[in-house]
């Protein structure tokens, strides 16, 4: 039984960690779009803001829409352990 609820954990600190890796690289990655403008193209530096701005929603929307993917996997997981379970709460192929 510990097994399992340790396995639990661990997956849920992987989503987070992988929630994180996803906002922090959106970020990253449009305000390194944000600086090219700016410094080979010649705008303002208004445009790095915005990108930053721009990279922060877009990796909490992406990072949001993986988190709900996983509890979506964790559930169909979870309902297909449901059907091993007889009424009794033990195992069914007993």
């Amino acid at each position: 039984m510990k097994e399992n609820r340790d396995k639990i954990n661990w997956t849920a600190l992987a989503s987070l960690y992988q929630f994180a890796v996803i906002v922090i690289a959106n970020i990253a990655v449009a305000g390194g779009l944000g600086y090219l403008l700016y410094r080979f193209v010649g705008m303002e530096r208004l445009w790095i803001s915005f990108f930053l701005l721009f990279g922060a929603f877009s990796g909490i929307y992406n990072g949001i829409r993986y988190l709900l993917k996983e509890a979506d996997r964790y559930d169909r997981n979870k309902d297909n352990d449901d059907e091993d379970i007889d009424n009794n709460g033990g195992p069914g192929n007993d």
